[in-house]
């Protein structure tokens, strides 16, 4: 991952085209790297932007200009505190990383900096803290799409974890893994065993297949940050709740995504069971084509069954847990795999084009 690197710097000084503040949700000025930004960018100017943005959600990021900073934007990107692990952690974490990753992008950035998020008085464990952020990099990275990532860090003890992490963690896996995901697992169906891939949450091994991974797409005029957002807005858009599909284009948390979309008005469920695997279909099917790295890793899947597995969803998933035998017996399912199958349809459209 030679886009990765980790300096022992201040962030501010770093000559980069964005540098990430550790922010608050109120996004007023804080101590530490928040303060530091703070000071050298020019408080009044940028806590003004800051005031017109007014919020930012745990998990996400906002960008305002750098004012006197070198860097031409600051992305505000707000990390969780730390609860032992508790409340969402890790994935809000990602998440902070993806979208301040994800703002660079789409503003023109070629280079971004970063402190190391959440680790200072939020309490996130720093060994924790590295291999979360390096692996939203490393995932980001994966999709495509090209920008210069540089951590900058001040305690050399910070510094050479970091540095541990990225080689010994990440580097040689991730690459291997992007050449090919050759890890597959096993369905038993009529006696006969079939090549399966498992997946649940979109940190882990096959999450590019979830829902919920940070994959940004275009599609009826509109902009969707992944496939779970797009669903989502067509659920409360088809019963004609557009209050509620404006709060979900309105925030790229999946998780409130999914709630809003589970309390649309007027909901019907004939009427979003007849129609939602299309949806889910037209979806994935812009995902996929228009992020090529994630096109490419689905190909690469060949034949395998593709199953998202949670214990506590019968209709996307197979309803059975990752870590349980149950999912590689098809009849002790106890969920429809809407997902799954989906994949596999788009997967073999997509390889049809591609012997075109």
């Amino acid at each position: 991952m030679s886009n990765i690197r980790i300096i022992k710097t201040s962030i501010i000084d770093l000559d980069t085209d964005a540098i990430v503040n550790a922010a608050n949700e109120g996004l007023w000025a804080g101590g530490g790297v928040c303060g530091a930004i703070f000071h050298a960018a020019g408080y009044e100017q940028l806590q003004a932007a800051c005031d017109k943005i007014g919020h930012c959600d745990t998990g996400s990021a906002v960008i305002t200009p750098g004012f006197k900073l070198k860097a031409k934007y600051i992305i505000h990107a707000v990390g969780p505190v730390w609860s032992g692990g508790k409340n969402n952690e890790p994935k809000l974490l990602y998440g902070a990383y993806m979208r301040s990753l994800e703002l660079a992008v789409e503003n023109g950035c070629r280079s971004i900096g970063f402190p190391l998020i959440s680790a200072g008085i939020f309490g996130y464990p720093t060994e924790e803290a590295w291999c979360k952020g390096i692996q939203a990099c490393c995932d980001f990275l994966k999709t495509g799409r090209e920008i210069e990532i540089t951590f900058a860090v001040l305690n050399d003890r910070i510094l050479a974890l970091g540095n541990k992490v990225l080689k010994e963690r990440f580097c040689s896996e991730t690459a291997e893994l992007t050449k090919s995901e050759t890890r597959l697992d096993y369905l038993m169906i009529n006696g006969q065993r079939q090549d399966a891939i498992f997946f649940h949450l979109p940190e882990e091994q096959y999450g590019f297949l979830s829902n919920w991974y940070p994959a940004p797409f275009d599609m009826d005029g509109k902009h969707f940050t992944s496939t779970e957002q797009y669903i989502m807005y067509q659920k409360c858009a088809a019963f004609g709740d557009y209050a509620s599909a404006d709060a979900v284009l309105a925030t790229d948390d999946t998780a409130k995504q999914q709630a809003i979309g589970r309390n649309a008005g007027g909901y019907e469920e004939k009427l979003w069971a007849g129609m939602r695997q299309m949806v889910a279909f037209r979806a994935l099917l812009a995902k996929f084509s228009q992020n090529p790295d994630l096109k490419q890793r689905l190909i690469d899947t060949e034949n395998a069954w593709l199953v998202e597995c949670a214990h506590s969803d019968k209709t996307w998933a197979c309803g059975v847990r990752l870590n349980e035998e149950d999912r590689h017996k098809i009849n002790s399912w106890r969920g429809q795999n809407l997902l799954g199958f989906a994949l596999m349809e788009v997967r073999s459209m997509l390889r049809g084009q591609q012997g075109r």
